[in-house]
């Protein structure tokens, strides 16, 4: 992947190597420092690209030429009636299922998009602008085991065009899989075209989720719940763990900003509150006394891991129950949901 920004040698082998650096306790860290850190890793993944199958002239007009059946539906979605190239919906205007991470049961729809398909003879159709030498991820899921299949097209000046698949007559490997996706690099900049079809494999109506955008995103971490609380007493930290692997965030994370934000399950409330978080033997402190609770040095970090929290009261004088939510951001490499890879 292209890299955008450089960052100092030191930075960079950290990076790469997954070994950030231990914070200490009230240490500060920049917010360019922070962003670059994180972007810096992310485009250095090398993602697997599929090939353009061109178009002729006669095909690029008979998909264009072509009219829409009608759709047998009584409960249309917003985006109807979009069977055509001429009638696509733009892509920005879908609607987006989570915008935010919220809990461990977000990941499935972070990023994502929703429409459906309403009768046996239903394809969608959307549009989308896209930069010739960028990146791309196409996903389609939530369409269980059938052959529902998602394309992109483009059509030049010419009158000619090419096109991505993943029809499973075309590629078997996702013969009744339940995620149909593909990565590529755009050879031109312009509009290009999503067809969404059940590849005659209808069974009902389905409400699917799909995605086309760059292969980095970035989102917010909202009130996230950490799953646990500790009794915290004397001058000790007291701990438990919250478990951010597998199903709970993408595999290919890298923090931006974190931020411990304390709650009391039962018991007074402290306002002193020492707190860290552990993972992969580093340790990071939150900043104490400030109030903003601001997680130290962990820019950077991958956030899909078994993590320790930990807590204490500063002064050693409360007793009482302690948790803490998290609130931030992240980069990401949008990929497969967890078990639904395949081998190219």
């Amino acid at each position: 992947m292209k890299i955008k920004r450089i960052l100092s040698l030191t930075l960079v082998c950290s990076m790469l190597l997954g070994m950030p650096v231990m914070a200490n306790e009230g240490e500060a860290i920049s917010s360019y420092d922070t962003e670059a850190a994180s972007l810096e890793y992310l485009e250095s993944i090398e993602l697997p690209k599929h090939k353009a199958i061109r178009l002729s002239k006669a095909e690029v007009s008979e998909l264009i030429d072509k009219e829409g059946k009608k759709t047998r539906t009584t409960v249309p979605d917003d985006y109807e009636s979009n069977d055509t190239v001429s009638t696509a919906f733009p892509y920005n205007k879908v609607e987006m299922v989570n915008r935010q991470l919220t809990s461990r049961n977000d990941l499935f729809g972070l990023g994502m998009r929703q429409a459906g398909l309403h009768s046996e003879d239903d394809e969608d159709w959307f549009s989308i602008k896209l930069t010739a030498g960028e990146e791309y991820f196409v996903d389609l899921r939530n369409i269980g085991k059938s052959n529902w299949f998602i394309e992109l097209y483009y059509f030049d000046s010419n009158g000619e065009g090419y096109y991505y698949t993943t029809d499973p007559e075309v590629m078997p490997v996702f013969e009744k899989w339940p995620e149909k996706y593909f990565y590529f690099t755009a050879e031109d900049t312009g509009t290009y075209y999503i067809r969404i079809t059940s590849g005659n494999d209808w069974s009902n109506v389905m409400y699917y989720f799909f995605y086309v955008g760059s292969p980095i995103q970035y989102f917010d971490i909202v009130d996230m719940y950490t799953y646990g609380s500790a009794q915290i007493y004397g001058g000790g930290y007291s701990t438990y763990t919250f478990d951010l692997r597998g199903e709970s965030v993408p595999a290919i994370t890298a923090i931006v900003n974190l931020t411990m934000t304390d709650s009391f399950p039962r018991g007074k409330e402290c306002t002193e509150v020492a707190r860290y978080m552990s993972a992969g033997g580093k340790t990071y402190y939150s900043t104490n006394g400030s109030g903003s609770g601001i997680v130290n040095g962990i820019s950077g970090v991958s956030l899909g891991q078994l993590w320790t929290i930990g807590g204490k009261c500063s002064n050693g004088k409360h007793l009482t129950d302690w948790s803490c939510q998290l609130n931030g951001r992240f980069g990401c490499i949008m990929e497969p949901y967890p078990g639904m890879e395949v081998s190219f």
